[in-house]
């Protein structure tokens, strides 16, 4: 008998897209309901495993779990959560009694803390409620998963009392939380008038390129450590978060080929969470991209640019912000560069990145530190 190797999220979305795309760009990532089949059951049961925070929740995915309990139930409905033809998770819905509804859902392990938890709780939640006879709808989740309790509480869900339950021959404590009917209607209000006229913060090309490579940020000291603060309080805010690569389309080029270790990102803009990876091929990161459908699908007004290089891909891509109307912000100690020598002369990392920081405030962008940044949300 073989058995199967876990599939990730990158193998599951072929023949639909392959891992770089230099072009066309890309629309929007919508995410859309479907009927849970027997098909996708079973790859969602040979899904890797959770990260080590949530590896508690791991039993929903295998044999003997969720999909086991409630797929074939009466009164269940049972859905997998698509992402450019990919699965993104899947949600249960259980109607057993008059007036109420059990809600589950589970994430593909590789998209946790990416936002597309709340974009499927909240069309699930939408299909249960348009049914008139849903009066409320309840879940329980664990104790010690706050980060699951903070997004449900922003959908409108109330606790309501605890409980424990067994789980693999082992007492779970949980806390019992319901939703109404109203509190829902109002909660996707909110939710929706929070995505007209938003921010977005673009994280641009912090790769190991700029660290480990050909091409070491020196100037100014710091900056990554601000990268990362603007990336967390953004994540605190709500407010969402664009991590920007690029690839050098050469074969032989020198720097930024794919697959190699200098294109990856850094691995602490990898383990945060982000809503999503946007590929580019030149400085400026509108060009051949799906950036701006996306910034105008979220309803976004002003985008925030921290990254590198200074001069070349920050400054591009908020040039191209401001020229398509957005209101621009340039974290100045969260950018950065290194120092140059070519046919047209000599000039310094500060002396550079001081001139572009000018050049910004002049027109384009409001220039501003980190702490400043951070102090106006």
């Amino acid at each position: 008998m073989s058995v199967m190797r876990p599939v990730t999220f990158a193998e599951s979305l072929a023949p639909h897209r392959t891992a770089f795309h230099p072009s066309p760009p890309k629309l929007p990532c919508m995410i859309t309901l479907c009927p849970l089949t027997g098909p996708d059951i079973s790859v969602i049961k040979s899904w890797p495993p959770y990260p080590t925070e949530f590896a508690g929740l791991d039993y929903a995915l295998r044999d003997r779990g969720w999909l086991d309990e409630y797929t074939g139930k009466p009164g269940t409905e049972a859905f997998v959560a698509r992402e450019d033809g990919a699965m993104a998770g899947f949600s249960i819905l259980s109607f057993e009694t008059a007036g109420c509804a059990e809600f589950r859902i589970a994430l593909h392990p590789e998209l946790v803390g990416h936002g597309r938890g709340k974009e499927i709780a909240l069309l699930t939640l939408r299909h249960g409620f348009s049914r008139p006879d849903i009066r409320s709808i309840r879940l329980i989740v664990r104790k010690t998963n706050l980060r699951a309790q903070k997004l449900y509480a922003s959908l409108g869900f109330e606790n309501v009392g605890e409980c424990t339950e067994e789980v693999q021959k082992t007492p779970v404590e949980f806390y019992r939380m319901t939703v109404s009917r109203d509190r829902f209607m109002l909660a996707e209000q909110k939710v929706q008038d929070a995505k007209k006229g938003r921010e977005a913060v673009l994280v641009i090309d912090v790769q190991n390129e700029y660290f480990t490579g050909h091409l070491p940020v020196t100037h100014p000291k710091g900056s990554l450590d601000n990268i990362l603060s603007v990336m967390d309080a953004a994540r605190d805010h709500h407010i969402p978060v664009v991590v920007i690569r690029h690839s050098s389309t050469a074969p032989d080029a020198p720097t930024f080929r794919p697959g190699t270790h200098g294109w990856e990102l850094l691995d602490e803009i990898k383990c945060r969470p982000y809503d999503i990876l946007i590929e580019k091929t030149l400085p400026g990161s509108f060009t051949g991209t799906g950036l701006g459908a996306w910034l105008e699908g979220n309803g976004i007004a002003k985008v925030t640019i921290v990254g590198y290089m200074t001069q070349m891909c920050c400054d591009t891509t908020a040039r191209q912000a401001f020229h398509r109307g957005y209101a621009v912000q340039f974290i100045s100690d969260a950018t950065g560069t290194l120092a140059f020598s070519n046919a047209a002369g000599t000039v310094t990392a500060e002396e550079l990145h001081r001139a572009i920081c000018v050049t910004q405030a002049m027109r384009f962008s409001a220039v501003m530190t980190t702490r400043e940044w951070r102090a106006g949300h």
